[in-house]
């Protein structure tokens, strides 16, 4: 399966109140607050065939710049191979070449590329996957397709078709089953602040789509046959 394969604010803490009788605390000025300063934000850059992503890692997750990309993990050892259902939210952000797709003219580039990719074996294995969804992302056409693999995980994947159209910008976004209504809540957080080619796409898309995402079943239910 081709894997065509994101929160946090800082705090204030007042100071612990104390138990001094009325006439103490009286003669005494108020306590200032303790400011606790937030950690700064990480940015991320990674430079794929002449395209520059960028994103800011949320603070408390992992990062790790792949050749293809950027790798994102919610939790210590969610960045993990194998079949096995992650423990959290992993968003793996890359390049890839939009030849060899037929796009017809006048059609959301990326809608129609996603159109092909869901319905040929060749890239989706055994994955249960619904139609795309296509959707303009600071004037570059986007589009989305939602799978399960029935291996515990959920994903989303979202395509940019950068101008041109032979190179697209895929941000797979997988989680466990449990955890899948997540990724819809989390997305323009996630997301938000991605950069390509240094200009930064936004949320506002991302914050439109349909809310809920509702995943394909593994196996698919099968129609029901109407009594005879």
């Amino acid at each position: 399966m081709l894997w065509i394969g994101l929160i946090l604010s800082g705090c204030q803490a007042p100071l612990s109140s104390r138990t001094d009788s009325p006439t103490a605390a009286a003669s005494q000025p108020p306590s200032p607050e303790a400011t606790v300063e937030p950690t700064p934000a990480e940015w991320v850059e990674q430079e794929v065939g002449g395209v520059l992503i960028g994103i800011e890692k949320p603070r408390g997750w992992e990062v790790q710049k792949m050749d293809d990309g950027i790798l994102l993990a919610e939790r210590f050892g969610s960045i993990a191979s194998g079949g096995s259902a992650m423990p959290g939210i992993q968003v793996h952000i890359f390049v890839h070449s939009a030849a060899g797709f037929q796009i017809p003219d006048g059609q959301n580039a990326a809608w129609s590329i996603l159109e092909q990719i869901v319905h040929d074996q060749k890239y989706m294995g055994r994955a249960h996957v619904e139609e795309p969804y296509g959707f303009a992302w600071e004037q570059h056409d986007a589009a989305y397709y939602l799978s399960n693999n029935g291996d515990g995980n959920m994903t989303m994947l979202i395509a940019l078709v950068l101008p041109g159209a032979r190179q697209m910008v895929v941000c797979n976004i997988s989680s466990p089953v449990s955890e899948s209504t997540r990724i819809r809540a989390m997305l323009p957080a996630i997301l938000g602040s991605m950069t390509v080619n240094s200009v930064r796409l936004g949320a506002a898309a991302l914050d439109a789509l349909p809310d809920p995402l509702i995943f394909p079943l593994y196996p698919p239910r099968l129609p029901e046959t109407p009594p005879g």
